[in-house]
């Protein structure tokens, strides 16, 4: 069963060394989607209760990226950066991840699977 649960956060970053607007310091409303793969639980009927995913989340991710600079967290926050800190951060709590997408605009989104 693949489990599916989507965040939304405000964040500024740079990128250094980029030859282009996104060299200056600017934000952005990132929508996250964090999927995990999982039997259903035969005594609860779930894969993962939603609400323990939404908390690990928003200790593991949003307390630390929600309005917050991401260069003080990553010297580079790419879109790709951000992503894999985000698995990096998550993966040791919830072993079910499968994957995470993170759009920076509507439009343009990354998708890591862990390494």
């Amino acid at each position: 069963m693949i489990l599916r649960q989507r965040f939304k956060f405000e964040a500024a970053h740079r990128l250094p060394g980029y030859q282009g607007p996104c060299a200056r310091p600017h934000g952005h409303t990132y929508h996250l989607t964090v999927s995990l793969d999982g039997p259903i639980n035969a005594a609860t009927g779930m894969c993962v209760d939603f609400f323990e995913v939404d908390r690990r989340v928003r200790e593991q991710i949003l307390s630390r990226l929600d309005h917050a600079d991401i260069n003080e967290v990553l010297t580079n926050p790419t879109a790709e950066n951000i992503a894999v800190w985000i698995w990096g951060a998550l993966k040791p709590t919830l072993p079910e991840l499968f994957e995470v997408e993170l759009f920076e605009t509507t439009e343009s989104s990354v998708v890591y699977r862990g390494a």
